[in-house]
């Protein structure tokens, strides 16, 4: 899945209000709301002046786009792109992507704050090129600062057709896909369960995949036999306080990710593993000859 983002960003200008000017007009939730329904409604009727599909608006998308909105306004993130990448992730957990993008904008003192931000975007390359991408949702967050200033976050994504897709994808992206694959659903598992996402650790990763290929050349056998030797090259780059394994096998199946996942949530030993205590993780997959599947996901508690 591709991310994009607008590196040089170009926002209209913030204009200056003199002091004889009225008091500033903070904008309450039911307006911030109609703000992101014009912002929605006016990239729509672009898209469609240029005889593009229309972009659907979804509401977890725009929770994180909001989010964004939000933080820049009370200045925990700076103006810009910062922490888009997470942004992506979190999002991608609920809805598997292609490709996603982001437009962000800031202006203050306009009667119409929402035509401003798309004008700005509009008269920018990279923000137009953003809105006449091949996408086919958006979401859009608004948020008001204590000076009065808005601040406007919108997220393009094209979805990744279910399940369709994914015996190419695996072909195409080999042993890393179903990786990444694994290290999504096991974290859109927590996400359900109100738990904090695990974070893909590479040093992590290597001695996972270290112990899958043992196991798929037959070197070493299905089971946790080498436990403590794993933990121990894994507390050599990372001190850990806690350390867990989770193991799967898995032959002649067409989404084999899926099932060693369904067979982890479905047994308690490795499902105590999926909801423990940890913040990171590793995940090695290897296959043989004989098209064995073998899964490896190390879960650590750092000190």
């Amino acid at each position: 899945m591709g991310l994009t983002g607008c590196s040089s960003l170009q926002p209209p200008s913030i204009p200056i209000l003199a002091p004889s000017l009225p008091p500033i007009a903070f904008a309450n939730e039911t307006q911030l709301a109609q703000i992101e329904q014009t912002i929605y409604k006016e990239i729509n009727q672009y898209r469609q002046s240029r005889r593009l599909p229309p972009l659907k608006l979804h509401r977890q998308i725009s929770q994180q786009a909001r989010l964004h909105s939000q933080r820049m306004a009370s200045q925990v993130t700076p103006f810009g792109h910062q922490g888009f990448q997470e942004r992506a992730e979190t999002i991608g957990l609920v809805l598997p992507y292609q490709n996603i993008a982001e437009n962000v904008a800031i202006n203050q003192g306009y009667q119409d704050p929402a035509t401003v931000a798309v004008k700005g975007w509009l008269e920018s390359p990279g923000h137009l090129q953003n809105i006449q991408g091949d996408f086919n949702l958006t979401g859009i967050g608004v948020s008001q600062d204590g000076e009065g200033k808005y601040y406007f976050t919108q997220i393009f994504l094209k979805q990744r057709a279910p399940n369709s897709s994914t015996i190419p994808q695996v072909r195409a992206d080999g042993i890393g896909f179903l990786e990444r694959e694994t290290h999504r659903q096991v974290n859109q598992y927590r996400l359900s369960q109100n738990l904090p996402l695990l974070q893909l650790d590479e040093r992590v990763s290597y001695e996972a995949r270290l112990f899958s290929r043992k196991m798929a050349r037959k070197a070493a056998k299905f089971s946790h036999d080498g436990f403590d030797e794993r933990g121990k090259a894994v507390g050599k780059s990372i001190p850990w306080q806690k350390f867990g394994e989770n193991l799967a096998y898995s032959k002649g199946y067409t989404d084999p990710v899926g099932i060693a996942v369904k067979g982890w949530i479905e047994s308690p030993g490795h499902r105590e593993n999926m909801e423990g205590d940890f913040e990171t993780t590793g995940i090695g997959i290897a296959q043989n000859d004989q098209g064995e599947y073998y899964f490896t996901q190390l879960f650590i508690k750092k000190r």
